[in-house]
């Protein structure tokens, strides 16, 4: 039997298109990467792309569809805006069973997107915008939103933003007090090395 399990993480748009190799190389991106882009580079990037596809994604996102698929019963918090790719992230999970209990707002930066571009072979290199995603804070987590679930399953990739140690000891807390499991992606080895202590 899976879990009752609630995810926090980034709240991104994966946004899917093909492109050739002479692509990566004109918009200087290495092949298999992750480059972290503004809003600028994410618009003129979104200019010279045929879009195939569009869906909810993020790390611990995923992670709760994978529990959804296995008939699991999954959550997800993330912080989106009140804006197209918010109303579709939303949506993208819904479609997929997984609670979205997250409250839209209109919010000072857009939901945040990652440009997937896919080459002949089937490598993937991301470009990504975190937008609004990267500010998820305490505020924006409510205990009744914590409660009911059996293990909570952290990004730890919001360790490296300001808010993001208030919201995990908000958390941790509730989930002490409530006997709820906790876990933790650890994202990748400079994420890590970044946080250790904490």
């Amino acid at each position: 039997v899976l879990f009752r399990s609630l995810g926090i993480g980034n709240a991104i748009v994966d946004i899917l298109t093909r492109v050739d190799d002479d692509f990566l190389i004109k918009n200087n991106l290495i092949k298999g990467s992750m480059k972290l882009i503004n809003k600028s580079e994410f618009e003129n990037l979104q200019k010279n792309i045929k879009i195939e596809k569009v869906v909810a994604g993020g790390s611990v996102a995923n992670t709760m569809a994978g529990i959804s698929y296995l008939k699991g019963s999954p959550s997800f918090i993330g912080k989106v805006n009140s804006d197209k790719l918010g109303d579709l992230y939303k949506k993208s999970l819904e479609e997929i069973n997984i609670n979205f209990p997250y409250i839209n707002k209109n919010e000072s930066l857009p939901t945040g997107a990652s440009v997937i571009l896919i080459t002949p072979d089937s490598e993937r290199t991301m470009c990504t915008y975190l937008g609004i995603s990267s500010h998820l804070s305490a505020d924006d987590i409510s205990k009744n939103s914590i409660l009911g679930h059996e293990l909570i399953f952290l990004e730890g990739y919001l360790w490296d933003k300001g808010d993001s140690e208030k919201m995990f000891k908000h958390v941790i807390n509730i989930a002490k007090q409530n006997n709820i499991k906790i876990a933790m992606s650890l994202s990748d080895i400079f994420c890590v090395s970044r946080h250790k202590q904490d």
